[in-house]
């Protein structure tokens, strides 16, 4: 094809004509290994994946007590000489945290106050309140007194007529 000519490449090195087909041959092979080779990447490695979350921690399940009295103080200490905290009303539900001797330790679950009670104050089911029912009043019957029996009328006269005599009251 290039027979007698002298081909000129991009280094201004003059090229062999015979040798310009082992040239290309050599270049060729040279970007066929290049291929071959692994591409060394720029950009940084990936972050390693995060660890997963821990397992959620088992809810702490504490049981519910009622107040049994009308008014109880939570306290800040078991104790009577400890100071009171508030007062809770009958059947306030609150949550057992602990025990020391005669006293409890609770939350208050309305209003999350934690504080100390006297143990035998508390039930672990609520106390029924007897409702007040309305008494009727009774009715009373009037009962009639005896009236005294009429004056008989004057001799010549004719007979008295009489009606019904009144019931006689019963004494019970």
């Amino acid at each position: 094809m290039f027979s007698g000519t002298t081909i000129v490449a991009d280094t201004g090195h003059l090229i062999d004509p015979g040798r310009l087909g082992a040239v290309i041959c050599v270049l060729g092979l040279i970007f066929c290994l290049m291929g071959c080779q692994p591409r060394v990447s720029t950009l940084p490695p990936p972050p390693p994946p995060l660890p997963a979350p821990p397992a959620p921690l088992p809810r702490v399940v504490r049981p519910t007590f009622y107040v049994t009295t009308k008014q109880l103080s939570l306290r800040t200490c078991p104790g009577l000489d400890c100071p009171k905290t508030s007062t809770l009303e009958l059947n306030a539900e609150v949550e057992k945290m602990g025990e020391s001797e005669k006293w409890t330790q609770i939350k208050v679950k309305r209003d999350g106050t934690i504080g100390y009670v006297s143990s035998r104050y508390l039930s672990p089911h609520p106390v029924e309140v007897a409702k007040a029912a309305k008494k009727k009043p009774k009715k009373v019957k009037h009962r009639k007194a005896p009236q005294p029996p009429e004056p008989a009328g004057e001799e010549g006269e004719g007979p008295l007529e009489q009606g019904p005599s009144p019931p006689i009251p019963r004494v019970m």
